[in-house]
């Protein structure tokens, strides 16, 4: 048998159900049973899906109803949603499925009832639960024979007899079929996993426009999917990368077309970030679609994405040092209402490139028009089409404290909110002005 390919017996009609409308990708309605699910869970992931499961009220409820009522659990399920590039009819109800690509292949809605059903199950046998999927998969991995030796010893047991509703989407069998079923793959299950409101970064992150950030930024613990652990949120990944994008739009080096971005959405909208980038990452003039999954071509946008990095350190940088940036220019930050002077604190700058505890916790709209103004920082090299930094603001070159921000902390003095700060366009101005003449003379 192909590896991580598994026999699923079908507990109703294994008649696959083919488009009116002509689309070369086929599907079978049908439910299995708890001990099917156990060896689907030993071979699928869900990492198709833009969630990951977690233990979290909706496992729980499931939990109940396989606990209290299971004979009703295949009436108030939508059960599993699986996708495999192959998928090959046999007899007596039986299919044979392949779980080989787990881009495209696996748990592709229903990752919740998967875990709440083997969650069910480990407890039930071994009195163990988990509050992860990751933590399940590993237990399976690790336990799978037992699992299906004590699992044969009780199996008709009253607790154990329910049906999982199951749909298993799939090519046609051709070349041509198989790419329409790349190509569609991402957004039916996007569109699947919209019975709760699906994060615009997932979304993103199913289609690729993520890929080359996460490979560039592999070191760091970013939560690139929902229901993932991690210490550093995409959103704010997102929101520094822009900033070169915004530099490329006002350098007029952006397709025609793409929404205009404001700075200010750096600080005020994650939301209207991400959907900046989206759009430009998934422009036909920087990228290729190739299995759903947007490829970048562009010299010029790598360059960009490039600097992403460099700008994560250096907010980090900028929120250590700007208590002392603020203190030099006649000020006392830690009398500042919304600043809490703790010595005992121990928080972190946002992205954690900096493991020295710091003693202030405060609102970062006071740097973000900071942050917003580091595009007097990049230029254009015509003769590469690559963009470059004029100065990088991580480099030893570089001293945050030797910026002069007089004109900046006195606008910022005027009512000392974060809130008014980071949102106001004339913060990124005084900004920009302040690192042109730091370039002047530091260049």
């Amino acid at each position: 048998m192909e590896k991580n390919a598994i026999i699923l017996k079908l507990e109703h009609s294994s008649e696959a159900q083919v488009s009116r409308e002509s689309v070369k990708i086929r599907k079978i309605v049908s439910s299995i049973s708890p001990a099917t699910l156990i060896r689907l869970v030993k071979e699928a992931d869900n990492q198709i899906n833009p969630r990951t499961a977690t233990a979290n009220p909706i496992t729980k409820a499931i939990y109940e109803t396989l606990d209290t009522s299971p004979e009703l659990f295949w009436f108030k399920t939508k059960g599993i949603l699986l996708a495999t590039e192959n998928c090959e009819r046999l007899e007596r109800n039986r299919v044979r499925v392949t779980f080989n690509n787990p881009i495209y292949e696996g748990i592709m809605d229903g990752g919740h009832n998967t875990f709440a059903v083997a969650r069910f199950i480990v407890d039930k046998l071994f009195g163990k639960t988990f509050k992860t999927w990751k933590e399940c998969k590993d237990f399976w991995n690790t336990n799978y024979d037992e699992i299906v030796d004590k699992f044969k010893e009780r199996e008709n047991e009253s607790g154990f007899r329910f049906s999982i509703p199951v749909e298993i989407v799939f090519p046609a069998d051709s070349e041509e079929a198989k790419e329409e079923y790349y190509i569609s793959i991402a957004e039916i299950c996007s569109a699947r996993n919209n019975n709760i409101q699906l994060r615009e970064t997932a979304k993103g992150n199913q289609v690729g426009c993520y890929d080359y950030l996460k490979e560039r930024l592999k070191n760091y613990d970013i939560i690139w999917k929902t229901g993932e652990k991690g210490i550093i949120k995409s959103e704010d990944v997102i929101a520094m990368a822009c900033i070169p994008l915004y530099f490329l739009q006002e350098a007029n080096l952006l397709p025609k077309g793409i929404k205009k971005f404001n700075r200010v959405n750096l600080y005020s909208s994650k939301t209207q970030c991400v959907s900046f980038f989206n759009e430009v990452i998934s422009n036909e003039t920087f990228s290729n679609q190739e299995h759903g999954k947007y490829i970048i071509t562009s010299s010029l946008l790598k360059s960009a994405l490039d600097m992403t990095e460099a700008i994560m350190k250096y907010f980090d940088i900028l929120y250590v040092s700007f208590p002392d940036v603020y203190n030099k220019n006649q000020g006392s930050f830690g009398r500042i209402s919304c600043v809490k002077n703790d010595e005992k604190a121990k928080s972190l700058p946002l992205f954690h490139t900096i493991a020295t505890p710091i003693p202030y916790i405060y609102p970062d709209g006071f740097i973000y028009p900071l942050i917003g103004g580091i595009v007097s920082l990049i230029e254009y090299d015509e003769q590469t089409d690559t963009l470059k930094w004029k100065l990088n603001p991580t480099s030893d070159k570089f001293n945050p404290k030797d910026i002069p921000l007089v004109k900046y902390l006195g606008w910022l003095r005027k009512d000392l909110d974060p809130q008014h700060n980071g949102k106001n366009q004339l913060m990124y101005l005084e900004a920009e002005e302040a690192y042109e003449a730091y370039l002047k003379k530091h260049r």
